[in-house]
């Protein structure tokens, strides 16, 4: 039960990092740009160094936090106790009942919670963006911002795979596979873009999903508390 616990805990972490909408934002108006400046075959390479740059940022957050709590897991302190989940739960529950009010901006349109100077600078850097280098680093930084709402979903989900990853090999697939996945909307994006979908077919899209999107990423992170404190405090 504890391993069916901790995949259910690391789906849906994976899940709800796949759905959120800042990096993915960043990538349809980075690629609308570079459609409408170069040969469709440039713009697709320049895409995927984006997606490139992202998937590494993931990375290197996931795995300095896996040292991080590794190293943690030879002290006193214990990562199985309650308190823990406690804590855990909390976060996520504060996250999730927090996320529907706060993540999106009001009004019309799919404006983030992101300082509008920010945005600006980001826009203006994806209009500008020509070189390999400058699309993988902004595809590093896209995913800056949205740390807050990830970081105790990457915490949460390295605890689970300490858990079930009894050698460094099964760790480290199931570390590879968390990245992995939570780039998937991207490349859905990459692909659409290749198809001949274009950036007005995508916003229309997630305005009309906006609501869904708020309220079902709230419940997906208190789900994830749920099962946290269900499977860690009641059944042990």
């Amino acid at each position: 039960m504890s391993v069916f616990a901790s995949v259910e805990i690391l789906i849906l972490a994976m899940l709800i990092v796949s759905l959120l909408q800042l990096t993915p934002g960043i990538f349809l108006l980075f690629s609308h740009f570079a459609l409408g400046k170069y040969s469709r075959r440039k713009a697709s390479n320049l895409s995927l160094f984006f997606i490139f740059g992202a998937e590494i940022f993931i990375a290197a957050v996931f795995i300095s936090l896996y040292y991080i709590l590794y190293a943690l897991n030879s002290t006193p302190i214990d990562f199985n106790c309650d308190l823990i989940a406690w804590i855990s739960a909390g976060v996520l529950t504060a996250i999730g009942t927090l996320f529907p009010m706060c993540y999106f901006r009001k009004g019309a349109g799919t404006k983030l919670f992101i300082p509008r100077s920010f945005a600006t600078k980001i826009s203006d850097r994806a209009l500008t963006s020509k070189s390999r280098s400058d699309a993988f680093v902004l595809g590093f930084i896209s995913g800056v911002p949205e740390l807050i709402f990830t970081i105790p979903l990457y915490i949460v989900a390295i605890l689970e795979i300490m858990r079930v990853g009894e050698t460094p090999i099964i760790r480290g697939a199931l570390v590879l596979a968390f990245v992995l996945i939570t780039i998937t909307s991207l490349m859905i994006y990459h692909i659409k873009f290749s198809l001949g979908y274009n950036l007005a077919e995508f916003e229309r899209a997630r305005v009309r999903n906006k609501n869904f999107t708020r309220f079902f990423l709230s419940l997906l992170y208190i789900l994830t508390a749920i099962i946290i404190i269900t499977f860690r405090i009641i059944i042990k």
